[in-house]
């Protein structure tokens, strides 16, 4: 079939002549449909085309053109990439193999400063997200997996009544966690997961798919609370987790005001 009729509908069409030359853009933070809301008229375009995909909360845009040469796809690509990002504003943290962790490093390097992270029920995957980043040393000085309270209390310094008080999955913790860390381990900046993954733990007030994540600088810390959802699975609770907290982080670092 791919010989006796594909390939001759394809040259037919002209496509066995120069090359197709493709750029993906990335997003956290919006939605597939609302991203492609705001730049529906770029999907209507032929050539370069502008194609939405999802997976595992990143957005992309495939950018793909077809000319008779790499220099002349980049011409038609790079227009149209730079209009699509300026659309996209802070959603937009890379292109192509960038991930989160690539993003939250090169803008750690840029402004000189350090980060560390505390975890719970992440279990030192957030710290394993930034360190996949080749050169990451320059910058994470190390992570506490607190999985206990009393590794909460010991290590990052949250106390005991406000563990009581609010219990370890809680805004209150999650900040602690994420100053404490800072402190201990000198850094100019501090992030922290506490949630509830599952399968189970969960309850009426505090279901399955819940998470506060802390950020904490040297004069003020603050948090963001996530609902995920009590059907989804434990892994993906957890990468979802990781991936929030990078952006959080990469927010931070460019300056947009406080989510909560």
């Amino acid at each position: 079939m791919w010989q006796t009729t594909a390939i001759a509908h394809l040259q037919n069409q002209g496509w066995n002549n120069g090359i197709i030359h493709s750029r993906t853009l990335k997003f956290w933070g919006t939605s597939e449909s609302g991203l492609a809301a705001k730049v529906d008229d770029f999907l209507k375009l032929e050539n370069p085309t502008v194609a939405p995909y999802a997976s595992d909360g990143v957005i992309k845009l495939r950018i793909s053109a077809k000319a008779e040469s790499l220099a002349a796809a980049e011409q038609l690509i790079t227009p149209v990439a730079e209009k699509i990002k300026h659309i996209g504003g802070m959603d937009c943290f890379g292109a192509d193999d960038d991930t989160l962790g690539h993003a939250v490093g090169r803008l750690l390097l840029k402004h000189q400063v350090t980060v560390s992270t505390a975890e719970s029920c992440t279990g030192g995957g957030l710290g394993a997200m930034i360190t996949a980043v080749p050169g990451s040393s320059t910058y994470f000085m190390g992570g506490i997996v607190s999985y206990d309270n009393a590794i909460k209390e010991r290590l990052l310094g949250v106390s005991a009544q406000t563990l009581a008080n609010h219990g370890a999955v809680s805004a209150p913790v999650a900040e602690h966690m994420a100053a404490g860390v800072r402190e201990r381990l000198k850094t100019d900046w501090g992030i922290s997961i506490t949630g509830i993954a599952g399968p189970g733990g969960g309850s009426l007030q505090k279901p399955v798919g819940l998470v506060f994540i802390g950020i904490a600088n040297r004069t003020e810390a603050w948090h963001i609370e996530c609902r995920f959802g009590h059907r989804k699975s434990r892994d993906w609770i957890r990468l979802m987790s990781c991936n929030t907290a990078l952006d959080v982080l990469r927010r931070a670092l460019l300056g947009q005001p406080q989510a909560e």
